[in-house]
């Protein structure tokens, strides 16, 4: 008898894990089938300063769907900001029940909408900062999501 996760019925997927590069880089969690072909991915950002994340895209090859990689892949993303509050980018209708079991199963709220900090904002944060209206988009750090 074998040890680990049974293979899936259409072979197995090995998950590599890209942390962010800078504090404004994108981190990603990859998914390659046994002859080392993409079948998935998962980007993300992350803000040490303020423990915050932000899930900026997950895709899955439509004939892997169903098989819970993208679960599982948004799991070793959730690890590299772990403790962190996290959020994603617009939901389709689809996407907004992935995050609900996501969120039920690894027990992380995983709502869409603005980005928990300033940093995650990019140029966009940058601007509202000068002009001192950061908080009409961002919550203090200090407030709960």
């Amino acid at each position: 008898m074998g040890t680990g996760p049974p293979a899936s019925p259409s072979g197995p997927v090995r998950l590599t894990s890209i942390p962010p590069r800078t504090a404004r880089a994108a981190g990603e969690v990859l998914l390659h089938d046994e002859s080392g072909a993409l079948v998935g991915q998962v980007r993300f950002r992350l803000c040490a300063p303020c423990r915050t994340g932000r899930l900026l895209g997950i895709w899955i090859l439509e004939s892997r769907r169903q098989e819970g990689l993208g679960r599982r892949a948004v799991r070793v993303a959730l690890a590299q900001g772990h403790g962190h509050r996290w959020n994603t980018t617009l939901q389709t209708r689809p996407g907004r029940g992935f995050f609900l079991a996501v969120t039920a199963h690894e027990g992380v709220p995983l709502r869409h909408g603005r980005p928990l900090c300033p940093h995650l904002l990019g140029p966009v944060g940058s601007a509202l900062g000068r002009l001192g209206l950061r908080r009409l988009v961002c919550p203090p750090h200090d407030e709960p999501s």
